[in-house]
Formats: structure tokens, C-alpha cells, sequence
């Protein structure tokens, strides 16, 4: 790519071009001129793709030399005003930029223009994509001299975007002369005459570019070794992508960097599986994380499809647990639960999987311990119901109610008082009086018989009862309330 610079700051000029050859191609050229006298000689001896102009240069004659070259036009000025912005307008200007530059804005609008290849060049790309499709897959290729080529491998984290970035790579003229291929989910390609320095200063600057455009990362393996085929070369750096899943994204990996892969069980052992039910009844966040997080450590790289069988071990263990508590039978955490599933088996990165699965279980825990909260309460009311239900029993106690809640006296006792505001026991003398009340009224039965329908064995202790909470015998109570009526 061939850029002229038109600015009458020198400083600045410098800074610029600077910038560019520091972070593009060696082959791009860039050229300064300050003197509009220069310009037309210039324009004719670089024929650039690409004109950086201070808007306050121009004059009629340079406008009559853009139209007539046609080259893309970046505007910049020191003065923000409408003639400014109407004049880049005119010109058709790709951006206008208001000075200080922002470079890295300046940087992605060069990428981004559309800079005609010659048509041989295309013609030419057209042959070497196919001839590379051949020594990758038909026959046996020849050896590539390393000393001439450079052979990488680019791969999206998300392989749907594959055909997309292989387009938006081949318009970004990063490279003078590249063959490109994309595959399923990746794009192989070679350069040729590139200094090992400069291409890693290239890739990185692919890398940085995709995200900006797309939001969206990649990993870059680039071959280090001897001569080899173009399907030497591919295998070799495709085994080093595989380091995505215990590194994840934006890298550039080389093919000597191989690292040796530890083989893992993949199933809990019963310890195992005891620490995951005791951790979760206890909410110990700490072991927790401390199982999963392991299994990423810096210096141990366990084969990825056994991290995965692992996972839906601990997985299956989360399912236990969610079914005790009946919580699949809530929609949102089942979908949560299938989506990690999914992503267990799938997931790109490591640390990924193992950040939502600890989210997920922190969410499982909280939802146990509200569940928890509430049948706290449903235990209250339900031994208010079977007290409403069984007071005429005279074995109702709170042992009796416990038991057919499946609780412990103790915690009823505690969980009933805090609920109720009165302790279980005199709840149930309190239900029992007011039933008697009703009977003393309503027949004639005698005192011993009101007291045995009402829960009541020991006649004289309904009486003690009674008077504690009415303030009178039986006997007055009904002839008082008789009398009154």
C-alpha cells in the first residue's frame, strides 16, 4: 500500500508515518509532502492507493489532481467547522479526522479500505489457492523452504464467523504476497519473503483488527520448524491450537511450543463424589472451587476429553442435588442446567466451562438455601394444620406432629415459637379451650366428656387449663354464658 502524506506540520508528519511503517507491512511506502509545489510530481511518481490530507491545503489545483488520480482520501484539520466537514464530503473522503490524530482510528480506516488488487494479482492468488488446496489434500507436495515461506494457521472462536473472516482477510492486504485457504474452521495460509519478526508483528496486529471489527478473537499457530510439506506443516501447527482450550484466545502459538498432556480419570472417585455432597449440604464455596480450579492449573495440562467425562461426573453429582431439592422442576435453573451440559461438552476454553460451572452451583446452593427458607415457614403452618385437624386426639403433642413432619421436636419447637409467637405446646391448649368453649355452650355434656372430646384426658387438668385461660371453672363459665343468653 503507497500513502501520501500532505501536512504542513513536519512533527506531526513524522509521527504519522512513523506509525504506519511501525505497524503495517514492510511493504507499505509512505511519503510526506509539505510543499504543494510537490504534490503533482509526487502523485505521479507513487501513484498512491492512499492520500492523507490537511483540509486548509487545499486549493482548486489539488482538487482538480485528487479527482484526476482518484486515490482514497483521509481529511484531517485543525478546526472542527462545517467547510471542513463539507469539503471532505465533496472530496468523498473515507474519514475526517480533527487533529491531534487518534492513530489507532487512523490505523483501522487504512485497514479498512478497499484497495483494488491489479488482475494478475488476483489471477495469480486464484492459481496459488488452488495449488495450495492440492499439496494440502490431492498428492504429495513438495518441500517448502522455510527460509522463503512462512506457513500459519488462523482460527475464529467461533467457527460460524470462518468464512467471514477469511474474506475480511484477503481485502486487508497485510501481506504482499499470500496464498490463503479457508478450511471448515480455520484458514491455512503461506506467506512468502517475510522476516520471522515482522510476521509475528503482523499477526498481532490481525489479531488486535478482527476483534475491532468483529468483537470477536482468534488464535494464530504459526509454523517454526525445518522444511517440511505444506501437510506437514499444518499438522504440526494444528496440534498446537489445541492449547486454546487451557489458554483461550488472542495467542500466537508456535509449533515447537508443544507441551505434554496428563491423562485424568475422568470418573469421581467415591471420595470424590463424598466431598461434592458434603460440599453442597455445607455451601463450602471453598472446596468447591478449589476441586474445579485445580483442574486448571498453570503447570498440568489433563487431556481435554477427560476434563470433560470429569465434568458431567460433577455434573451428575449437581443433578442428585438438584433433585432432592426438586429444583429441576423449576424451568429457568433446567435450562440453566442443560445449557451447562451443552457447554461441558462443547465449550472452547477451559477456564470458561469451569467459571460457569462454579456460577451455576453457587446458584444451585442459593436456591436450595431459599427453598430451605420457605419450607422453614411450610413446616409452621403445616403443624398448624394437623393441630387444627388432630386437637380432639389426646396423643397430639409435639413429638407426635414432628414425627409426621419428618422434622426433630427440637427444631419444630424452635421453628413453631418464632413463626407462631407462642410456644407449640401452649398453642395446642389454646385451640383445645376454645374448641371446649364451644361445646360447654352449645350441649349439656358433662364437664368429663367436654374435656375427652377435646383432647383432654385428665379431667382435672382441663379444669386447671381452663381457668388459666378463662379466668373461671367450666361449670361457671357455661352457667354465666347460659344465663346470658
Amino acid at each position: 500500500m503507497r500513502i501520501l502524506l500532505i501536512d504542513r506540520d513536519v512533527e506531526e508528519a513524522r509521527g504519522i508515518s512513523w506509525y504506519i511503517k511501525n505497524y503495517f507491512p514492510s511493504h507499505v511506502e509512505v511519503e510526506h509532502v509539505q510543499d504543494t509545489a510537490e504534490l503533482q510530481n509526487s502523485l505521479e511518481m507513487l501513484h498512491p492507493h492512499v492520500v492523507i490530507v490537511e483540509i486548509e491545503m487545499l486549493t482548486p489545483s489539488i482538487e482538480k489532481l485528487l479527482l484526476r488520480y482518484q486515490p482514497h482520501i483521509i481529511a484531517l484539520t485543525a478546526q472542527p467547522i462545517f467547510q471542513h466537514a463539507a469539503k471532505a464530503i465533496q472530496l468523498q473522503a473515507a474519514q475526517l479526522f480533527v487533529k491531534p490524530i487518534p492513530l489507532e482510528q487512523l490505523k483501522t480506516t487504512l485497514l479498512a479500505l478497499n484497495i483494488d488488487r491489479a488482475a494478475s494479482t488476483l489471477a495469480q492468488q486464484e492459481t496459488t489457492d488452488v495449488q495450495l488446496y492440492v499439496d494440502l489434500y490431492l498428492k504429495k507436495p513438495t518441500i517448502v523452504d522455510v527460509s522463503r515461506k512462512q506457513f500459519f494457521i488462523i482460527e475464529p472462536s467461533n467457527f460460524e464467523s470462518n468464512l467471514r473472516l477469511y474474506e475480511w482477510f484477503i481485502e486487508l492486504h497485510l501481506f504482499q504476497q499470500m496464498t490463503a485457504l479457508p478450511l471448515q474452521n480455520r484458514i491455512i495460509c503461506v506467506v512468502e519473503n517475510s522476516e520471522r519478526s515482522e510476521l509475528l508483528k503482523q499477526l498481532r496486529l490481525l489479531i488486535q483488527e478482527w476483534h475491532i471489527v468483529s468483537t470477536e478473537y482468534m488464535n494464530i499457530a504459526l509454523y517454526d520448524g525445518d522444511n517440511a510439506t505444506i501437510r506437514e506443516m499444518y499438522e504440526e501447527s494444528k496440534k498446537v491450537l489445541i492449547q486454546r482450550f487451557y489458554k483461550g484466545y488472542e495467542h500466537i502459538f508456535l509449533s515447537s511450543e508443544q507441551f505434554s498432556i496428563v491423562r485424568l480419570d475422568p470418573l469421581l472417585t467415591p471420595e470424590e463424589q463424598q466431598l461434592w455432597i458434603n460440599s453442597l449440604e455445607e455451601r463450602n464455596t471453598a472446596a468447591i472451587k478449589a476441586f474445579l480450579y485445580q483442574l486448571a492449573k498453570a503447570d498440568t495440562f489433563y487431556h481435554h476429553d477427560d476434563v470433560r467425562i470429569h465434568l458431567t461426573s460433577v455434573l451428575a453429582q449437581l443433578r442428585r442435588y438438584m433433585m432432592k431439592y426438586h429444583l429441576q422442576q423449576q424451568a429457568s435453573i433446567e435450562a440453566d442446567y442443560r445449557k451447562l451440559f451443552h457447554l461441558i461438552l462443547k465449550g472452547p476454553i477451559l477456564y470458561s466451562i469451569l467459571q460457569e460451572m462454579m456460577l451455576f452451583t453457587q446458584a444451585l446452593m442459593d436456591a436450595v438455601e431459599k427453598s430451605k427458607e420457605q419450607l422453614k415457614a411450610d413446616y409452621s403452618e403445616l403443624a398448624v394444620e394437623l393441630i387444627q385437624r388432630d386437637f380432639s386426639d389426646s396423643n397430639l403433642n409435639l413429638h407426635s406432629v414432628a414425627h409426621q413432619l419428618g422434622i426433630s421436636p427440637n427444631y419444630l419447637s424452635t421453628l413453631f415459637s418464632k413463626k407462631q409467637g407462642i410456644p407449640f405446646k401452649r398453642y395446642v391448649q389454646n385451640v383445645r379451650i376454645q374448641a371446649a368453649c364451644k361445646v360447654l355452650l352449645e350441649t349439656d355434656l358433662a364437664i368429663t366428656e367436654v374435656a375427652h372430646l377435646n383432647g383432654f384426658e385428665d379431667v382435672n387438668y382441663f379444669i386447671k387449663v381452663f381457668k388459666q385461660q378463662q379466668g373461671t371453672t367450666p361449670y361457671r363459665y357455661r352457667a354465666n354464658n347460659q344465663l346470658k343468653s
